[in-house]
């Protein structure tokens, strides 16, 4: 979560959807305040309890098959899953998970449901706009933590690695008009 004070804007960080990209963008260039650590990824609903008001609030999303591959590629990339990607649904689709990395990711709806404005991480560029206008600064948003990777299609060796995914993130596929390959 990313709080902006002076504008009375909040950001909530989902991982892998370019929330480390925004979070920056509003700690440099318009006085934002990082939270870090259980808050970081925390949901407005954990939250709310804890702030009167968040005020202008957004998140971002991303399609799910594409995020759970950019999820499994970055801690691949510090040598913290080294497993292959098959390996990888094969243990969370029998429910094989840890609490930290081999574990489905998913909850983009509450999130969603819980801000006023919603980006799509796939036109990450056009809907960022709004928030810059509505802060009334337009420094470009410059993409960190980027993982270098093919298309996620091309992870998905199986009908059932696809399926699973469509089935366990059915409520995001519906929401924001998801697809494979889509």
């Amino acid at each position: 979560m990313v709080r902006v004070e002076d504008l009375n804007i909040t950001f909530f960080h989902l991982p892998k959807n370019a929330g480390s990209s925004i979070a920056t963008w509003l700690t440099d260039t318009v006085n934002g305040e990082a939270y870090m650590d259980d808050f970081r990824h925390a949901s407005p609903l954990s939250l709310k309890p804890m702030f009167d008001n968040f005020g202008w609030s957004f998140c971002c999303v991303r399609n799910p098959w594409d995020r759970t591959v950019s999820w499994y590629n970055f801690f691949k990339g510090q040598g913290k899953m080294i497993i292959s990607f098959e390996e990888y649904m094969n243990r969370i689709m029998r429910g094989e998970t840890s609490a930290k990395y081999i574990k489905p990711i998913n909850g983009q709806v509450s999130f969603a449901k819980n801000v006023d404005y919603v980006i799509k991480y796939e036109n990450l560029l056009e809907d960022f706009k709004v928030v810059q206008d509505k802060v009334n600064c337009h420094v470009p948003l410059i993409h960190t933590n980027k993982s270098k990777r093919t298309r996620y299609i091309d992870y998905y060796t199986k009908d059932e690695y696809i399926n699973w995914i469509g089935e366990s993130c059915a409520d995001e596929v519906t929401e924001f008009s998801y697809s494979f390959g889509g």
